[in-house]
């Protein structure tokens, strides 16, 4: 272990004060993790952030609806996933972002839509949502802006290009791209799995 310096003092010094100021606050927070000033925050109750998650300024972090005591979270993001700047994600039933994701700036994830066909209400005015878990995999890549989609599953260790919009659910180890996305490559897979 290295020589304890003033900047490793301050790094567990602002880690602390950060996990103590954002736990109390969400489902769970983990150890070093980091969380930028968001554009939106709500129901924090619902969301689990693991260990060693680096957030960037202006997410939006919505859990809607209510998660009562013992709930499990609306949304969960896995230990070491690094997210860059204005990130939006909204959760009603499930959103699970695995571990080790790497995400560009201005994605968004959804797992619901609202209703544009309830009868004579527009959706604005519709309060009904139609939902579908979605579920990021262990090492993904997601490029900058693109969109994951209700009830989408995206594999492990797999890449969505820039800008792609993701319909439907995506292979462990694929590359897709365009919109909606399609895949274009498979990427090998080291010893064999």
């Amino acid at each position: 272990m290295g020589a304890v310096t003033p900047r490793r003092l301050w790094n567990l010094a602002t880690a602390l004060g950060h996990c103590l100021w954002w736990r109390w606050r969400f489902h769970s927070f983990g150890w070093r993790s980091r969380l930028g000033r968001c554009d939106m925050l709500t129901n924090p109750r619902a969301i689990a952030i693991g260990r060693n998650v680096l957030i960037r300024k202006g997410a939006r972090l919505e859990a809607i609806g209510s998660a009562g005591k013992g709930a499990e979270p609306k949304l969960t993001i896995g230990d070491g996933t690094a997210i860059q700047f204005y990130f939006h994600c909204g959760a009603a039933v499930s959103v699970k972002i695995g571990r080790n994701v790497l995400m560009g700036g201005r994605v968004y994830i959804t797992d619901h839509d609202h209703c544009f066909d309830d009868g004579p209400l527009c959706a604005r005015e519709s309060s009904r949502l139609t939902a579908a878990p979605v579920e990021i995999g262990d090492g993904a890549f997601l490029g900058e802006g693109c969109a994951i989609l209700k009830g989408v599953h995206v594999g492990k260790r797999a890449v969505v290009a820039a800008n792609a919009v993701v319909t439907r659910d995506v292979p462990d180890f694929a590359v897709v791209a365009g919109v909606p996305a399609k895949v274009i490559k498979i990427l090998p897979q080291a010893g064999g799995g």
